[in-house]
């Protein structure tokens, strides 16, 4: 069959789905099943909760896809059916951006000779993504900004770090999952915050929850400078990549990075910048510490019409509120569930 018969096959085949057929596929959604087949079952062509194209590849005992990035267009996942009592998993892939959808066909096309061919349907969706990775973005509609990349780098940094230690300390990384404090474990926080301006002493504070201990634990401020350069080592891409292969649960992290702004870590609008690392500094935040948070307002409350507080700390008098190696290793450690 040829490529272009293959491609009107799909565009129908979707069209019929999103027309109401309930196709012939006996799962508990509607599909069309291909005439590839993997040892599973055959491949099967589905529609999304938005009408979106879709394709569920049949999985056996192949290792999950985690190694697998799919991309801001595409969503990928591991979905289970019921088909005539049996529960049958299923490589998920749906495309979500409406102007990708022709390139999207191409795409299933292409898994699906590659299935004929005699590969697994998780190697054959990881090779054609990506072939076809340059296609499948996603139009930004809005650039991100160098502040926005910097903080991100600076929290991927920390992680890095902390998945050094533990493939499991992606749990610490609380922010994106809506923590006040970008690390916590247990009553041990920490705060990160990336400086643009090696000259300048000042971090932005974006809440006034954001230097507030937790009650009966403790609170650390990790201030992380960095240099803008075109050959920085650190980059989106290069410390997500490596967040993505030390972690154990890569599927995860990649909610949280989306959690985060950043759904897929080779997006060119995540790595306009790269950067180099001038210095990291530690701080212990106690009373005396230069902040504002809400219990050292008179009433314990924002004044009425009062809804948000951005404010800037200023490190330069925070000198006695440095920490030095020994008291950063030990609270890498506390952070590494």
């Amino acid at each position: 069959m040829s490529t272009e018969a293959q491609k009107t096959t799909a565009a129908i085949n979707w069209g019929l789905l999103r027309a109401g057929s309930q196709g012939g596929g006996a799962l508990e959604i509607p599909t069309i099943p291909t005439d590839v087949s993997a040892s599973a079952g055959p491949v099967r062509l589905a529609i999304g909760p938005n009408d979106e194209p879709r394709v569920l590849l049949p999985l056996a005992d192949e290792r999950p896809p985690a190694s697998i990035r799919a991309g801001s267009a595409l969503s990928l996942s591991v979905s289970s059916f019921n088909h005539k009592g049996q529960v049958l998993r299923f490589l998920d892939l749906i495309c979500l951006s409406p102007d990708l959808e022709t390139v999207f066909g191409e795409v299933v096309d292409e898994i699906l000779a590659r299935i004929a061919g005699g590969a697994g349907c998780v190697d054959a969706a990881r090779s054609t993504i990506e072939d076809f990775r340059s296609l499948l973005v996603r139009p930004s509609a809005t650039e991100v900004d160098r502040s926005t990349i910097a903080g991100l780098i600076g929290e991927l940094v920390m992680l890095n770090r902390l998945l050094d230690r533990s493939p499991s300390a992606w749990r610490a990384w609380r922010g994106p999952a809506g923590d006040r404090h970008d690390f916590r474990v247990s009553d041990t926080s920490l705060e990160v915050k990336a400086s643009l301006r090696p000259g300048s002493s000042t971090v932005t504070i974006s809440s006034l929850e954001q230097l507030e201990v937790p009650t009966g634990g403790t609170l650390h401020l990790l201030c992380v400078v960095l240099e803008p350069v075109s050959s920085g080592m650190l980059s989106v891409s290069g410390l997500g990549r490596n967040v993505m292969s030390k972690a154990d649960d890569p599927d995860r992290v990649g909610e949280l990075l989306a959690a985060a702004g950043c759904s897929d870590v080779d997006a060119s609008e995540w790595n306009r910048y790269r950067f180099r690392s001038e210095a990291e500094r530690l701080y212990e935040i106690r009373p005396g510490f230069p902040r504002l948070t809400v219990s050292m307002l008179s009433e314990g409350v924002l004044p009425r019409g009062v809804h948000k507080i951005t404010y800037q700390a200023d490190l330069s008098i925070a000198g006695s509120f440095l920490c030095d190696r020994t008291v950063f290793a030990d609270l890498e450690q506390r952070l590494c569930p």
